[in-house]
């Protein structure tokens, strides 16, 4: 009640009245210079590439050597008059590409004109092709996998190298000299996506704060019969909290009209359960992995 009659105490940065000490980082007016930070692309980059270097003889692979592009990029200066460096200015833009949903043309329309008002020797990618290269170190990479044109089988595991569907005898490769798949699903891992979780601090530690309810309700899964059985039959399992446990849910719609009833869409997402509550079901940690587009008239389906 007293901080809603009287609020809290204004510019109050470092906690000194509660044991924190004023270090060097303190600048004039009482306040840490980390408060006016444009950005927090170095300490992004910390938390995922780790503390781990690769040996000095070892070469990069290429996602590592993306990675290294965007480390090189966070301390290039756009121009010498900006603390926007590259890396920020381009996350930035491409950001805002996909919260307004640009055209690629429209993109590069503003791009040119920041070009025009920037200096000649500028820093800042040219084109969207350029931005995305520069922005690689952070996507997920992707799995191809061949599919069966009648939906029967996937190609593969054991069945990566062969050329007709088991079930229907379909060929896997369109007409022609050059191995062409008729039909491909693109798959995101899900377990790059768990490493980068862990990567985080935070959400680390998110991930290790389910913990059953002491009100005897059901206020998360982990206070369910299901889970408390497999705890049962698996207690090594159990025992580390950082083990994940996932949720799998699907359902269809229609992506275009009522009036095209005859196309569905069942994108797959698949979510952590080791969050507390309170993020569980956050959309940030809800992943989709594969979606298909499925045509009732003709049994087609397209990843």
């Amino acid at each position: 009640m007293h901080l809603c009659r009287f609020g809290f105490k204004d510019d109050y940065r470092i906690w000194t009245a509660h044991g924190e000490i004023i270090g060097d980082s303190q600048v004039e007016g009482g306040h840490d210079e980390r408060f006016y930070e444009t950005d927090r692309m170095n300490e992004m980059l910390v938390e995922l590439g780790g503390d781990h270097l690769p040996p000095a003889d070892e070469e990069p692979t290429g996602y590592a050597q993306a990675f290294y592009r965007m480390v090189a990029s966070a301390d290039q200066l756009v121009h010498e008059d900006t603390k926007h460096s590259s890396l920020s200015a381009v996350a930035r833009l491409i950001a805002l590409k996909s919260q307004y949903n640009m055209s690629i043309a429209h993109f590069e329309a503003n791009l040119q004109l920041i070009h025009e008002l920037l200096p000649a020797d500028s820093k800042l990618p040219k084109d969207f092709y350029q931005s995305k290269k520069l922005l690689e170190g952070l996507s997920m990479q992707y799995i191809k996998i061949d599919v069966c044109y009648n939906n029967c089988m996937l190609y593969y595991k054991e069945n990566e190298s062969k050329e007709k569907c088991d079930v229907c005898g379909t060929s896997r490769y369109e007409e022609g000299r050059n191995k062409i798949p008729r039909k491909v699903l693109r798959y995101l891992p899900i377990v790059d996506r768990l490493q980068k979780l862990y990567a985080h601090a935070t959400t680390a530690k998110l991930m290790q704060s389910h913990r059953p309810s002491t009100s005897g309700m059901m206020v998360h899964p982990c206070d369910g019969e299901a889970w408390q059985q497999f705890d049962k039959d698996f207690p090594d399992f159990a025992i580390d909290p950082r083990n994940v446990r996932l949720a799998f849910a699907t359902d269809g719609f229609t992506p275009f009209s009522l009036n095209a009833a005859p196309y569905s869409c069942w994108p797959v997402f698949v979510t952590p359960l080791n969050f507390p509550p309170c993020s569980i079901m956050k959309s940030e940690y809800i992943f989709s992995t594969v979606s298909y587009l499925y045509d009732s008239a003709g049994s087609q389906w397209w990843s």
